[in-house]
């Protein structure tokens, strides 16, 4: 009867309106609501965000820490219920659901304001040197694609657990592909990097036109092929020292060699490097133009999948599969979109706010009842409402706990370096400074190199002559297996006799002297002492060394007068 009383009235009068009435059960208030707003929204800028769990349990120890009347079910689960947070998200639209993307801690720090600033510093002394057009604002970067590709979404039976896809393999083969693009739109045809050794005709088949293709074992880009892109994107670019080129890419070590800075200064580009762990906001290839690629390139692999069962996509297939999803990735908006969207051109060093820095400044808790988060709040009609509202519970100003002391923000600890690589930084690779750094750095790194391979070849050389002294040893033991082992020697004038003559020099040391175990004489070949010995084998001495050998080992005759080692000799 009530709800038809309210029909008939509206039939009666079309102006009449309605506003619900469940502010009665109402468990938080507007403004303890927007705290959890708040604390939502600060906790997801602080890359930190809650999920629909998380966020159901925290208003549950939220409404118990400030004394709120909470029904029986949020007890026994402890934890809100799902209609309550829907209700919640409902009549707060900034809210939504999001899936994230995943971030390193490394990126997550390393997007810092100075950072950021120092990067727009350089670029800013760059384009007040000479006017630079956006055809002259080039970005450049590598991502790869595989033989195994990502599924789409397909239509299959509802309910059913699991859906399958066929791909070519569990971990496909990786190809590089280089590519560059300008602020005007434009791109320079893609390089490909092929984990071979020798070239072939396919690597470059149903490419967009113009792509180049060189090969390397691993697959990834090296100092060498740098140098050989460089030609590639010169010959495109049509740089020179009279129409130079800003060209901004990562601190990868490939791109900073002595041949390729060389090759830049001669052709007039301007070589400007990204902070560290910062390429997913400030770099437009990944902001707007590698995710789409991606995309279309994973609709093409599974297209060719469907038209060819039964089969799978080889190194061959890639640079066709390639050129279908370039030509749909690398579009003029999405290009100038990257370029606009990272404050690149037009130059615009004030894009990012504090808002966005508040991952980075996470050290740095809160204090109660404030928020990193400005956004504009939106007029809601149940809104209004509610605050006109004298039915809403009230709680005590004195006793009321806010969001961030029932769960305080997120504060991570300062991270200590624990040594490893210098840390990278943004600056001009192609200014003389830099390039002399560069140089010197790279000279030291190649002699450390060079005595690490001399090192390694010296221990070879040694390690080879172990090997020749076991030899030694095995020959000397063949010559002396019949004869048994004796544990006291003779001490009779034919035995204190001299091996290697009849000399009486006294500094001569005598291997069957009773001597100390730190005077025992050890065979220069073998390797084995002479109080380890058998009984008449027969030792030498070297005059020039004045080492003592096995005359097996040495593969002399015992009476031997003059005798030296193949170690003096060489």
């Amino acid at each position: 009867m009530t709800l038809r009383r309210y029909v008939l009235k509206y039939k009666t009068d079309k102006e009449t309106s309605f506003t619900p009435n469940f502010v009665t059960s109402q468990i938080f208030s507007c403004h303890e609501e927007s705290l959890l707003v708040e604390y939502l929204l600060t906790s997801a800028n602080l890359h930190y965000g809650l999920t629909p769990k998380q966020t159901r349990k925290f208003a549950y120890e939220f409404g118990q820490a400030n004394n709120k009347k909470l029904p029986e079910n949020w007890k026994k689960n402890e934890c809100a219920s799902y209609d309550w947070l829907k209700g919640f998200m409902s009549r707060y639209p900034q809210l939504s659901l999001r899936s994230p993307e995943a971030t390193s801690l490394g990126r997550a720090t390393a997007f810092n304001r100075h950072n950021v600033q120092e990067f727009y510093k350089n670029l800013s002394n760059l384009l007040e040197r000479e006017t630079f057009g956006p055809e002259s604002v080039y970005n450049l970067d590598e991502t790869g694609v595989t033989t195994a590709h990502k599924p789409q979404k397909i239509i299959a039976r509802k309910g059913q657990k699991q859906i399958s896809k066929s791909t070519s393999a569990e971990r496909g083969t990786l190809v590089t592909v280089c590519c560059a693009i300008n602020a005007v739109g434009n791109s320079v045809p893609p390089f490909f990097i092929f984990p071979r050794v020798r070239m072939q005709d396919y690597m470059i088949q149903g490419a967009p036109s113009g792509s180049i293709a060189v090969t390397h074992e691993s697959g990834w880009m090296t100092a060498d092929n740098f140098v050989k892109y460089l030609d590639h994107f010169i010959k495109h670019a049509k740089c020179s020292n009279e129409n130079k080129c800003i060209l901004v890419l990562d601190n990868h070590e490939s791109h900073i060699s002595p041949k390729a800075l060389d090759k830049c200064k001669l052709n007039g580009i301007h070589l400007l490097t990204l902070p560290p762990h910062t390429s997913h906001r400030l770099q437009p290839l990944d902001v707007s133009v590698f995710g789409p690629f991606k995309r279309y390139y994973n609709e093409q692999a599974d297209a060719w999948m469907v038209s060819h069962p039964g089969q799978t996509i080889s190194l061959k297939n890639i640079p066709e599969l390639v050129g279908l999803a370039y030509v749909r990735a690398f579009s003029p908006s999405n290009i100038t979109k990257g370029f606009s969207t990272t404050g690149i051109y037009p130059f615009n060093p004030h894009l990012f706010e504090d808002l966005d820095f508040a991952g980075a400044e996470q050290e740095t808790t809160p204090p109660p009842g404030t928020s990193l988060c400005q956004q504009k709040s939106t007029s809601n009609p149940i809104e209004t409402f509610l605050q006109d509202s004298t039915t809403i519970q009230s709680t005590s100003s004195v006793s009321f706990k806010t969001p961030e002391e029932v769960r305080p923000y997120p504060k991570a600890q300062p991270r200590l370096k624990k040594g490893g690589r210098k840390p990278g930084r943004t600056r001009i690779l192609t200014d003389t400074p830099e390039k002399e750094a560069i140089e010197a750095e790279y000279n030291m790194r190649e002699g450390k190199k060079r005595m690490k391979t001399k090192v390694e070849m010296a221990k070879r050389k040694i390690s080879s002559e172990t090997g020749e002294n076991n030899h030694f040893e095995k020959l000397n033991a063949e010559s002396t297996e019949s004869q048994p082992k004796r544990k006291v020697l003779d001490r009779n004038a034919k035995t204190e006799k001299r091996v290697f003559g009849d000399s009486d020099s006294e500094d001569e040391k005598d291997p069957f002297s009773d001597a100390d175990d730190d005077d025992d004489a050890a065979c220069i070949y073998c390797n084995s002492l002479f109080s380890a010995s058998r009984s008449r084998e027969k030792w030498i001495q070297c005059q020039k060394c004045l080492r003592w050998c096995h005359s097996a080992c040495a593969d002399v005759k015992h009476n031997t007068k003059m005798f030296s080692c193949e170690l003096c000799i060489n």
